[in-house]
């Protein structure tokens, strides 16, 4: 770990020494001045993509490439104190960035968060939150065990958890001798995952554990008055952005049993009338226009990729449009609802044009010929080998139904067809969607979402994920 921290420091250093000598040539014509820039590198190992994404508060500063051996350099010009982010998809992590800091990381991706390391000027605080993240997600397991603790137990316990990490940080910000500003940003994002921690609670108790939900102190839920639904500086901390989705949840229930709903209806986040009630809450209290268009969007795609009818796709576009969701991102909402529309039962996908394995255009009504299950792939989602050897596992158990593979890399036929014959697959049962007017992106969010398609090229069901422990159940109804 060391000598590899080491060899990356060398390769940095052109990059260090000139900020440096330019540092020290500014000192010397002014002992005030100092940088209004800052560096972020390092190496990411097992790369998942060739490039890093630089954001702050919402907007993206750079995209910046790789190089040969998975290293990459950026200078934030005229950087602000304060969180950024550095995207490697699927990983997001953030930084925190001072004026003059020259900061290096190093990430293995097979195990991206319990790998990552800090070094360089800005370190130490860097490693404090990376450190802090981890614990973090080490709080579910208090949450999974949740039926053990009544609500009084429970809120010591949290407390008890924010004041070991409020503790910590006032002792390595004295050793490490952090800035008045990075300290209360993290004292921040610690109450915000304490606030949290207690609306997860809240959510499992009122749903699963009714007995609890009248032992609540009268002092548990006293932090929503504190809450900022508009915190421009911690906007891309994790625990904050988790926060605001889990105490509108918690409001979309309130406000379900207060207008005499169905009560299953009320915990079922994805029924319509409780997407649009967390939908208005969120435009009635969020004004950062980054924020809350992220927020936004995801409990509408929650709600429309999981819509049992165009009506109610319809409606949850309808409340989006009345509370001015920007037009470049509805249209990427109705791309997806486009793509929903062909998961309705009842749907006929027969005119839908596929390429085959030797590029000649074809329609689903061509191949199916009996009960058939559809899923859809692609070469630059991880999960698509697991994916296929699962489906072939339900291929020889049910001899009687076709499953065919969709490729969505539209416009990329090379990488789809080498991916096909890479991995032996027969590529009778190998397809990819023709270029459409939807955007792919769109697609990405049906990837493990299964189309169970009759013999007329009509959907019969269209709700059911391979990883579901119901799907072997409903592949059985469909065939009866």
């Amino acid at each position: 770990m060391k000598s590899n921290s080491l060899h990356i420091l060398h390769d940095a250093l052109p990059a260090l020494v000139l900020l440096g000598l330019s540092f020290f040539i500014s000192s010397c014509n002014n002992l005030t001045t100092s940088p209004s820039y800052a560096y972020i590198g390092g190496e990411i190992i097992n790369p998942t993509l060739e490039y890093v994404v630089v954001k702050h508060q919402g907007e993206v500063l750079d995209t910046v490439t790789l190089d040969e051996n998975n290293r990459f350099n950026y200078k934030i010009e005229n950087a602000k104190e304060g969180l950024y982010i550095l995207q490697h998809k699927p990983e997001t992590q953030n930084i925190y960035i001072s004026p003059g800091d020259s900061l290096l990381l190093r990430a293995n991706t097979l195990a991206f968060d319990e790998s990552l390391h800090f070094s360089g000027k800005g370190n130490a605080k860097n490693n404090f939150m990376a450190e802090m993240f981890l614990k973090d997600e080490n709080n579910s397991q208090l949450l999974l065990n949740f039926h053990k603790y009544t609500p009084p137990v429970f809120l010591e316990k949290a407390d008890s958890i924010r004041q070991d990490r409020i503790n910590y940080l006032a002792a390595i910000s004295e050793k490490k001798n952090f800035s008045e500003e990075f300290n209360q940003l993290a004292r921040e994002i610690i109450n915000y995952e304490n606030y949290d921690l207690r609306e997860r609670y809240t959510y499992l108790v009122n749903k699963y554990y009714r007995d609890y939900s009248r032992q609540f102190p009268a002092n548990f839920h006293d932090y929503r008055e504190e809450i900022d639904f508009n915190c421009v500086n911690i906007q891309c901390s994790p625990g904050y952005k988790r926060l605001l989705e889990n105490y509108l949840i918690n409001y979309s229930l309130a406000w379900c049993a207060d207008s005499n709903l169905d009560g299953a209806d009320c915990y079922s986040l994805t029924d319509v009338a409780n997407v649009k009630a967390r939908l208005r809450k969120a435009g009635e209290l969020i004004r950062v226009p980054k924020i809350r268009e992220q927020l936004l969007e995801k409990i509408a795609v929650r709600g429309i990729i999981m819509a049992e009818n165009k009506e109610n796709i319809v409606s949850i576009l309808d409340e989006l449009e009345a509370l001015n969701f920007p037009d470049e991102n509805l249209e990427k909402l109705e791309n997806l609802a486009a793509v929903q529309l062909a998961y309705l039962p009842g749907t006929s996908l027969a005119a839908v044009p596929l390429l085959n394995m030797e590029g000649e255009l074809v329609t689903t009504q061509d191949i199916i010929r009996r009960p058939t299950v559809i899923f859809l792939w692609s070469v630059y989602d991880e999960s698509y080998q697991n994916e296929h050897q699962v489906i072939d596992l339900y291929r020889k158990k049910y001899p009687e139904v076709d499953f065919i593979g969709i490729n969505l890399d539209l416009s990329e036929e090379p990488a789809w067809r080498v991916a096909v014959r890479q991995n032996g697959y027969d590529p009778a049962t190998e397809f990819q969607l023709a270029p459409a007017r939807i955007h792919k992106e769109a697609f990405q969010y049906f990837l493990t979402k299964m189309l169970f398609v009759n013999d007329a090229s009509v959907v019969e069901v269209g709700d059911v994920y391979l990883s579901s422990p119901e799907f072997e159940s409903r592949l059985l109804a469909f065939l009866n």
